[in-house]
């Protein structure tokens, strides 16, 4: 414990010695510096927030404590060519006052190397949110054009089933044909024959327009309509006498019935 705290101390008077005989490298603006393992002594240090006249741009990645003084990764890189400090760009975490500042000289110039014709790219941890939003994108297409293909076929074939419902949708002839059938022989129950004639009144009703009339006029005027009289007259005579003569030609007793179709 007492050797750490001995060698930080001798560290801390000689850093500057040491900086004041070294031989600084010039690093061109743009160009990204990563130092790793770097001993500073004193408290805790982060960097400064940037500002208007920021020349130089630090970012610590990460600290580790190192005996009385922290270890630290960073980066830096020249916004203007010219000689700085390093250690301008470092202050106190949590604004703590520092007494003595870590002295870092650093030189930028304004060319690249003679090898490099062209800034170094992005660093991959830039990406992610690109690349993210690429990924978004790419769903979202795909998303919306399989709603647009499903509205496309599913609206055909919707429409291609309304089509055919409507093709087989039978009309108020072939619905009446086997119920009058069976009249004319005699084979449909008293239920069925109320059955059969309501829904004739109320098919009259609906083509006429009677539906503001009471039912006595309404009934009266049905039978005495020349297209609905006919089957009418057939079925009182099909029910009620013992011996009703033959039909006329069903095909001539349910043409007024063709159209239009019953729901």
């Amino acid at each position: 414990m007492k050797l750490s705290r001995f060698v930080s101390i001798l560290y801390l008077f000689l850093a500057p010695l040491i900086a004041d005989d070294q031989i600084i490298e010039s690093i061109p603006i743009g160009i990204k510096v990563q130092i790793n393992d770097e001993i500073i002594p004193g408290p805790e240090l982060e960097a400064k927030p940037l500002t208007n006249e920021s020349a130089v741009v630090l970012r610590i990645k990460a600290v580790y404590p190192h005996g009385n003084a922290f270890r630290y990764d960073y980066e830096y890189y020249g916004l203007a060519p010219g000689s700085y400090d390093l250690g301008d760009y470092f202050q106190g975490k949590n604004n703590i006052a520092l007494s003595d500042k870590p002295k870092i000289p650093i030189l930028f110039t304004s060319s690249l190397p003679k090898e490099q014709i062209k800034p170094n790219p992005p660093a991959e941890g830039q990406l992610p949110h690109f690349i993210k939003y690429k990924n978004i994108l790419i769903v979202g297409t795909i998303f919306w054009l399989s709603g647009l293909l499903f509205l496309i076929f599913g609206g055909r074939k919707k429409l291609n089933l309304i089509k055919s419902s409507a093709r087989k949708s039978p009309s108020p002839a072939e619905i009446l044909r086997p119920l009058v059938e069976a009249a004319r022989q005699g084979n449909l129950g008293k239920n069925d024959q109320a059955k059969l004639e309501r829904t004739l009144i109320l098919f009259w009703s609906h083509r006429l327009d009677l539906k503001d009339e009471t039912s006595k006029v309404t009934l009266s005027k049905i039978k005495s309509h020349p297209e609905a009289k006919p089957l009418f007259q057939k079925l009182e005579s099909w029910f009620h006498k013992p011996e009703p003569e033959e039909p006329s030609d069903l095909d001539a007793l349910l043409e007024p019935y063709s159209e239009p179709k019953i729901n």
